[in-house]
């Protein structure tokens, strides 16, 4: 039966009043599937927005304890540094008075060494001008009876100057003034100067020997051979 048959026969009224129930009906329907759906939304969004805020305090937890454990990193490479320049200073201290014990036992205790004349120590450093050094010596007697000793020092320095190999007398390379290298001395003495060597050259060793006297009596010849890396002190 087509709509406009049924209509006539159930009438006008009763038509369009089925027809509004009908839409009420569905109105009545849709609206309350609605507000289920929204219902449905709001619980999700709300179990959404508590997991979020899970895994934001997680993140904000995992993120100070990262920051913590960061600055007691740096804290402990911190003091491991401090540790190891105090240990490395220490060392150093340590070294330095045992040579200084070596050095005095040596002079004031010489039956616990060798005897005879030597050259204790040779230092090399740079100073602020283009190719000059100063140059530190120390010399020192064994000997149980102490006595004045004396000589002249010979110091060649060997090297390469344009790639062939040469030599200087210590002397000629001396600044002005230039000083002696004689000694003459009961327990130690030292000698200090101050050399500028020649453009492109390259110095190697130094060759020193030496005649020691001691009252005006040759005692013997002393000869050594220091590499300049050895006495070079950056």
């Amino acid at each position: 039966m087509s709509l406009k048959a049924y209509r006539e026969k159930a009438g006008f009224v009763r038509f369009y009043a089925i027809m509004l129930a009908v839409f009420v009906a569905t109105f009545v329907l849709g609206y309350e599937f609605a507000q289920v759906e929204k219902q449905k939304l709001m619980d999700e969004q709300k179990l959404l927005s508590k997991s979020l805020n899970n895994i934001t305090e997680s993140h904000e937890k995992l993120q100070s304890d990262y920051n913590m454990l960061k600055v007691e990193l740096e804290i402990a490479q911190l003091a491991n540094e401090k540790n190891q320049a105090d240990y490395k200073e220490s060392i150093e201290r340590e070294q330095g008075l045992k040579e200084q014990v070596s050095f005095y036992q040596r002079v004031l205790a010489p039956e616990m060494s060798q005897d005879g004349f030597v050259l204790e120590r040779m230092q090399v450093t740079a100073t602020k001008s283009e190719n000059n050094f100063a140059i530190n010596m120390i010399l020192l007697q064994h000997e149980n009876i102490k006595a004045v000793i004396k000589g002249d020092l010979d110091i060649v320095l060997f090297g390469s100057e344009n790639g062939k190999v040469t030599n200087f007398k210590l002397q000629e390379l001396q600044d002005e003034p230039k000083t002696p290298l004689n000694f003459g001395f009961k327990y130690f003495q030292v000698i200090q100067t101050t050399i500028t060597l020649p453009e492109n050259f390259t110095p190697e060793r130094f060759e020193i020997n030496t005649s020691v006297y001691k009252y005006r009596k040759k005692r013997g010849d002393y000869s050594i051979t220091i590499n300049w890396d050895e006495a070079f002190i950056e």
